[in-house]
C-alpha cells in the first residue's frame, strides 16, 4: 500500500503525542489494530488504529475502571489529506523556494486539521459513552455528536476538500495564485 504502513506508525505517534497526556486523569493511547485486510479498498474502509481511553475519575460500582476503545483509520483521516495536499503542491507551477515555503505552511495546517478531526472523534465518543473528558451538558453533547457523525459520514469528501481549500489559501497567502493566470501579451 505504498507508504501507508509507515504513515500508520506516524499517525499513532502523532495521536499519542497530542492526546496521550493531554488530560490530567485521562490516558489515551493509539495502538495498531490487528486487521486482516484483503484489498486496497478494504484498507481505506477499515479502521486500522485502536484509540484506547481510560478516564481514571470514573469507575464501575465493583471498582473496575471505565474504559473505552474506538477505531480510527489512519489512511482516510491522515494519509489521504496529507498526500492530496502534497500532490497539489508538487503540481503547482511555482518556483521551488515558494513551493517549499508553501509546503511547510500547508503541512502545518493539514496536521491541525487532522488533530481537530481526532479531537472531535475522541470527545464525541467519550461524551456519548460516559467516559466524558469535559462533562458537557446535553446540548453541547448533542452538537458534538452531530458534528462527529457528519465528519465520519463525509470523511472521504472532507479528506479531499480540506486539502484543496488549504492549498488555495496557502497559494493565495504567498501571492502565487497569479501562476494559474498567465498574462497575455497585448499586441
Amino acid at each position: 500500500m505504498g507508504l501507508g504502513d509507515e504513515y500508520s506508525s506516524y499517525f499513532r505517534d502523532y495521536g499519542n503525542f497530542f492526546f496521550g497526556t493531554h488530560w490530567e486523569n485521562v490516558a489515551i493511547s493509539f495502538v495498531l489494530k490487528n486487521v486482516q485486510q484483503t484489498t486496497l479498498a478494504d484498507g481505506h474502509r477499515a479502521t486500522n488504529i485502536s484509540v484506547r481511553i481510560n478516564n481514571k475519575n470514573y469507575h464501575y460500582t465493583d471498582g473496575r475502571p471505565v474504559l473505552g476503545e474506538l477505531g480510527a483509520n489512519s489512511h482516510l483521516q491522515g494519509y489521504l489529506p496529507t498526500s492530496m495536499f502534497l500532490a497539489l503542491m508538487l503540481a503547482t507551477p511555482i518556483g521551488w523556494k515558494h513551493r517549499l515555503k508553501s509546503l511547510g505552511i500547508g503541512l502545518l495546517f493539514i496536521h491541525v486539521f487532522i488533530a481537530a478531526v481526532l479531537w472531535l472523534i475522541i470527545v464525541g465518543y467519550t461524551e456519548a459513552n460516559g467516559i466524558g473528558i469535559y462533562r458537557f451538558g446535553d446540548t453541547v453533547k448533542g452538537i458534538i455528536s452531530w458534528m462527529m457523525q457528519i465528519t465520519l459520514i463525509n470523511q472521504i469528501g472532507i479528506s479531499f476538500i480540506v486539502p484543496m481549500v488549504i492549498w488555495i489559501f496557502i497559494i493565495s497567502l504567498v501571492g502565487e495564485f497569479r501562476a494559474f493566470f498567465p498574462l497575455r501579451n497585448k499586441v
